[in-house]
């Protein structure tokens, strides 16, 4: 019997083998998308969960959003707060400069160097491979790599005892670690022994710098902690040691990657749009399948006559559903398989295909949901018929006429919000990279410095000079970070006042105004001075507009004014800058100051003359090899680091352009074979109406007026969740494309256009055929 029944769905499927693909590929497209999203989200969802004590690790961090916290937490939490079993300081050098790290005549620049306390394997799962977890790090110039670092340095050679030699210090290798998974939030290929620094001996509440994280007696209750916390925190305020407002929080591990760092909301985007393709395609299948049912009606009553009763009947109809569900199933695997690599670089991962048990358990159920509901209709209408009524009648399928239409509005309506979305996310990603940001971004080269170091100290000026001689270089400066980045908090205070304004600091030179194209609105600038000049009382500012009005002076009247940042740095302020965008345009201009510090730097920048890159960096990277031989000459360019501020709405953009590509081709492949459906099903209609006169245009129209009103009643329900949806997104951005009218209707002008075409495919076929065939018809 079952064999009978699989030749049987073979046959109508090989039969009707056009609508077989139609309703075979929307499906499959579907499923694949379906897949690798799925793919993406376990993924993010697995962040740090591979540490053994995950769910008791906490990161501390300042309530302002700062995850850096001062050296004396860690020590302090383990000494005061019971529950804490552990407590460990990481220090992110690569977050501010590469680090040279040399073996013999080989060097490279790295860009993953922590500093971390010894007790960073007991809050945290990194498994040697080679050396002891109680040792790696408990002396000063002692490092631990990961496996892929000793292989590149070492080669075959056993690295445990070997010596490196990284910045200017040389570091004994005391172990090598596993690879770090793909999956933490932490990634490095160094781990140097916070006993290295000079940090290690201090327990202060100023210099927040590093990264602190405690491990939890299992059991213990997290606000208790907080609330031991506030206490010393409290205790610090009494002695002046922090300002009023500070205060400490803690950040669950699990919840860093996806809450801080702002993945869950593209989990949740993308699921979304995941489930969207899912159920389009499904709604595809549910109305061919359904659409399909009234034309096998004489088939169900000859074979009533010749016997088969009605759970036979009801089985072969859903025993052929499933079976077109399971190969679309098939087709979908292979689709996504063959589109990871794809998908890999627009995700920026390394996944596979073959997840956990539990998506395959859900394709599996999304194959029998739709199988069952693309084949119960027909299975159930088609076998309640009596014989003979079928055999002196075409069955009419009106009455799931309401369902096709409700599910074509609705497909249409999903089409239209990602139609929107990709849209808006496009056209915002493109007012973002070529905004006007109030500096020149453009021709600029950033080369990256040892920060502090005396050696680059001595040699900037006669570089500067060097790189100055070139006629393809207009300016050089050093900057502390550029802009797009420069965050750095600081207070300012003013001669006289007791106030503090909260404002961020770039240390820099006294040529960045002229070489990053800044805009001096009032006093005479920067001048140069030697670093060994600059004492507490010599300082020189530059405020931009916003720290000015802050402070309740016009440019003009800033001139002069002694003012100090955090520390004891008094000086004058020596000119004002009009405001420009030195982060991202999700945040508002807010006050800055720039103060000569060259010592702080982190980046000498050069702007070149349009039109000579390459002569610019050959001339740049000679005067780099002769001022500085001992450091890899590496540089990149200033508005391609910009652009990297906004790779996640790229990726946004890139994901709602491909998702609204497949919506739009799975909902016309659905709406050609509803057509096609329907003209077969008006065909002796349309043949007397050419009999009687009527033109081939008039009867376009007609074929295509009922579903042209259908999109455009999907229209008129996804326009507004589009709308809705894209304002809550746009709010990320302080500066933002506004949602007009004519957006919305330029989409919906497309969708119309797009399914008219679609149809009229079909009527221009239906009303050219000849008359007296369609006559003919049945």
């Amino acid at each position: 019997m079952l064999n009978n029944y699989l030749k049987i769905a073979f046959r109508q499927l090989w039969r009707h083998r056009g609508q077989t693909v139609i309703n075979m590929a929307g499906l499959a497209l579907g499923m694949a998308c379906c897949l690798l999203i799925a793919r993406y989200i376990q993924d993010d969802l697995s962040f740090d969960r591979f540490n053994a004590h995950a769910a008791d690790i906490y990161r501390v961090h300042v309530r302002d959003d700062n995850e850096v916290t001062p050296t004396i937490v860690a020590p302090l939490a383990v000494r005061a707060i019971p529950g804490v079993e552990a407590a460990a300081r990481l220090y992110n050098i690569g977050s501010f400069q590469d680090v040279v790290v040399r073996r013999g005549d080989r060097q490279f620049l790295e860009s993953r160097f922590f500093y971390a306390d010894s007790s960073v394997f007991d809050v945290f799962t990194f498994p040697l491979q080679a050396g002891v977890v109680g040792l790696a790090l408990n002396r000063p110039n002692t490092v631990v790599l990961t496996a892929p670092m000793a292989e590149k340095y070492f080669g075959d050679e056993d690295p445990v005892g070997q010596r490196l030699t990284i910045g200017s210090r040389e570091y004994e290798v005391t172990g090598v670690l596993a690879p770090i998974p793909e999956t933490s939030h932490l990634q490095f290929d160094f781990l140097g022994s916070f006993a290295t620094t000079h940090w290690a001996t201090e327990e202060i509440w100023g210099s927040a710098n590093f990264l602190t994280y405690l491990r939890l007696r299992p059991g213990t209750d997290p606000q208790r902690v907080q609330a031991t916390l506030d206490n010393l925190v409290a205790e610090a305020r009494e002695a002046g040691e922090v300002e009023p407002d500070y205060r400490l929080g803690l950040q669950p591990l699990l919840g860093i990657y996806l809450d801080v760092e702002g993945h869950r909301t593209y989990v949740y985007l993308l699921g979304t749009i995941g489930l969207l393709l899912l159920v389009i395609a499904s709604v595809n299948y549910v109305n061919l399948s359904t659409a399909r049912a009234a034309y096998r009606a004489r088939e169900v009553g000859i074979r009533k006559v010749a016997g088969a009763n009605r759970n036979q009947l009801f089985w072969q109809f859903l025993g052929e559903s499933m079976v077109l569900a399971t190969l679309s199933l098939a087709l979908g695997v292979a689709l996504a398989a063959a589109c990871m690599p794809t998908f890999n670089g627009i995700a920026g991962k390394n996944l596979t295909l073959w997840g956990n048990a539990a998506t395959w358990a859900a394709m599996v159920g999304v194959v029998v949901v739709v199988g069952v509901a693309g084949g119960s209709y027909p299975a159930l209408l088609l076998a309640s018929f009596k014989p003979a009524g079928i055999l002196k009648r075409a069955v009419s399928s009106s009455g799931s006429g309401w369902l096709r239409r409700g599910l074509v509005i609705f497909q249409f309506a999903a089409t239209v919000v990602l139609l929107v979305a990709t849209v808006v996310v496009s056209g915002q990603l493109r007012f973002v990279q070529t905004a006007d940001l109030g500096f020149d971004r453009e021709h600029v080269v950033a080369l990256p410095i040892p920060v502090g170091d005396p050696a680059t100290q001595r040699a900037y000026e006669p570089m500067r000079e060097a790189m100055l001689q070139l006629r393809s270089v207009a300016g050089v400066a050093a900057v502390n970070h550029l802009p797009g980045y420069q965050r750095g908090g600081y207070g300012l205070r003013i001669e006289g006042g007791d106030e503090t304004i909260a404002i961020g600091g770039v240390p820099s030179d006294a040529h960045v105004v002229e070489t990053l194209g800044l805009h001096l609105v009032a006093g005479p600038g920067l001048r140069p001075v030697r670093s060994d000049s600059i004492t507490s009382g010599s300082y020189q500012y530059l405020l931009n507009e916003k720290a000015v009005q802050a402070a309740g002076w016009t440019p003009d009247e800033a001139i002069g004014k002694r003012v100090a940042l955090s520390g004891n740095r008094w000086g004058t302020v020596a000119g004002v800058i009009a405001d420009y965008h030195y982060l991202s345009l999700r945040e508002t201009i807010e006050p800055l100051a720039y103060f000569v510090e060259p010592w702080g730097c982190n980046f000498i920048v050069v702007r070149i003359a349009p039109g000579s890159t390459a002569d610019a960096l050959a001339g740049i990277e000679a005067a780099w090899t002769t001022w500085m031989p001992d450091r890899p000459f590496a540089f990149s360019f200033l508005d391609a680091e910009l652009e990297k501020l906004y790779r996640s709405e790229e990726r946004a953009g890139q994901v709602f352009g491909l998702s609204s590509i497949l919506a739009v081709l799975i909902a016309c492949m659905g709406l050609f074979g509803l057509a096609a459906f329907s003209a077969a099903r008006r065909t002796k209609e349309i043949g007397i109406r050419k009999v009687l006169g009527a033109s081939v245009a008039q009867l376009v129209v007609l074929m295509s007026s009922e579903f042209s009103l259908l999109v455009a009643a999907s229209f008129c329900l996804g326009a507004p969740v589009a709308y809705l949806l894209m304002r809550q997104w746009l709010k990320a951005f302080a500066y933002q494309i506004p949602l007009s009218w004519t957006l919305f209707a330029a989409v919906g002008a497309g969708v119309l256009l797009l399914a008219g075409l679609t149809v009229s495919y079909q009527a221009i076929r239906t009303a050219l055929a000849d008359p007296v065939e369609s006559l003919r018809y049945e």
